[in-house]
């Protein structure tokens, strides 16, 4: 049997992929991608944040984050600050055209979100969120059993 054909995979997959595709639409004009927006949300809510706090969030290699942090720098999102506790290290914060594409983004957050809930009561919305928290929390074992079996 076909991974796809499983409708579970096929689903969750397919939203995946619309989610970022809309996201991805609606934040061109700002010259970002989705990954790049979850740093600037991340940094949103964890200011002064180190460059490994974030990978560990994106769930990204240091070379890709590092990437990634030198586009936002240069987009004037993000700035880099020397910890006072230890001069090797730079902290991240956003700057205020930062903080703008952050709100922009949650309004386009919020207007998908709305949409896939559109025609869901809200005993049924509750009924998503928590399958959707258990499958993702699966996930998350299934994972982290295979690391430590590798390793």
């Amino acid at each position: 049997m076909h991974c796809y054909h499983n409708p579970i995979t096929r689903l969750v997959s397919t939203l995946s992929r619309r989610t970022h595709m809309y996201f991805e639409r609606q934040l061109r004009q700002q010259g970002l991608n989705f990954t790049q927006t979850r740093m600037l949300s991340f940094l949103a809510e964890h200011p002064g944040s180190r460059q490994e706090d974030l990978r560990a969030h994106v769930d990204m290699d240091k070379g890709g984050v590092a990437h990634a942090v030198r586009r936002l720098v240069e987009l004037g999102y993000v700035q880099r600050r020397p910890d006072p506790g230890d001069g090797r290290v730079r902290l991240l914060d956003l700057t205020a055209s930062g903080r703008e594409v952050v709100a922009a983004f949650q309004e386009v957050v919020r207007t998908w979100n709305d949409a896939l809930i559109a025609d869901l009561s809200p005993e049924e919305q509750a009924s998503v969120e928590r399958l959707l928290q258990r499958m993702a929390d699966n996930a998350t074992s299934l994972l982290d059993e295979a690391c430590r079996v590798i390793s």
